[in-house]
């Protein structure tokens, strides 16, 4: 990824928080949930990790091109464009996209980072979980 801006700093230490936060719960079985402040905010960064967790190796031959909608107070429209040379996101309108995920904030952050596959698949199922496994957990 390169080198990053000292905000980042602050901003990691909330993903620190709040996804080992609740990978810890989750390992112990303790019922729990996702503060919606936390995945709220975390929301805008995750189009970046999966920049960063792109793995072209499984991409094969053919570009993937999806919608993501995410609902919440960061609410989004994006379409995303997955080829060998990376992955690239936009907003815009994704209706002409072959398939559409819909995402609560904590779903898309917990999908972002390989804690689950979540999300709502609208149109064509099998690219929808194609683009869903094109990326590896972190």
């Amino acid at each position: 990824m390169g080198p990053i801006p000292a905000f980042f700093y602050p901003t990691f230490h909330l993903v620190d928080y709040a996804i080992h936060g609740w990978d810890i719960r989750e390992g112990l079985r303790i019922p729990h949930a996702m503060s919606a402040d936390a995945a709220d905010f975390l929301v805008p960064i995750m189009p970046i990790l999966w920049q960063a967790t792109f793995d072209p190796a499984r991409l094969g031959d053919r570009p993937c091109d999806v919608g993501v909608r995410v609902s919440g107070r960061n609410a989004a429209t994006l379409r995303f464009s997955c080829t060998s040379s990376g992955v690239t996101f936009e907003a815009g309108a994704v209706d002409d996209l072959p398939a559409v995920l819909e995402f609560d904030p904590a779903s898309l952050v917990l999908t972002a980072y390989g804690r689950m596959r979540g999300g709502t698949a609208c149109g064509d199922r099998a690219i929808a979980a194609r683009f869903s496994g094109l990326f590896h957990a972190i």
